[in-house]
């Protein structure tokens, strides 16, 4: 059994996966800004990149756990850095739905406790989606017909400095 663990080489840092589930991995160009982790799990990786004549920003790449009792922990670590000191992006996906909106097919969505406790976090640390184009929904169990579902995982959150700076951002669904 191969033990998640994280990797920094010059100009990518990842976390490996376990069999088939997870894994995280950053990449940045060095010519163009430098990129510091500080902190990770097989959840996240949290740093701060430098981007040349730019500024700092913290940088934090999700890949939250399905389970909500494990998740509660990445909220808790996302706590920790997410402060106004610098812009700060939180994104990836975050294997929790917000709205039924956010699901098609399938059991009926429920505000449970992990879409409380997500939207009790983003609340809680003045973080604001960011507009998305492309598809609605960001996986499906690739079945078809009626056993189709279709959710919307991966999100992509800016703090109040991020906003502040002016720079017009959108995630781009493939």
């Amino acid at each position: 059994m191969l033990f998640p663990c994280l990797v920094v080489v010059g100009i990518f840092s990842m976390y490996l996966s376990v069999g088939l589930a997870g894994g995280i991995l950053v990449s940045w160009d060095n010519s163009l800004a430098s990129f510091t982790v500080l902190d990770s799990s097989p959840q996240f990786v949290i740093g701060e990149l430098d981007v040349l004549k730019k500024g700092r920003w913290r940088i934090a790449i999700i890949y939250g756990s399905k389970d909500v009792y494990v998740r509660r922990l990445l909220w808790e670590k996302l706590e920790t850095f997410s402060g106004t000191d610098l812009p700060m992006v939180i994104g990836g996906d975050f294997n929790c739905l917000l709205t039924k909106e956010d699901k098609r097919g399938g059991r009926r969505f429920s505000f449970s406790i992990g879409p409380r406790e997500m939207k009790s976090f983003l609340t809680s640390n003045d973080l604001h989606e960011v507009g998305y184009v492309g598809p609605k929904y960001t996986w499906s169990n690739n079945k078809l017909g009626a056993d189709r579902i279709l959710e919307r995982l991966d999100r992509c959150f800016l703090n109040s400095s991020a906003i502040s700076l002016g720079h017009r951002m959108v995630v781009r669904h493939p």
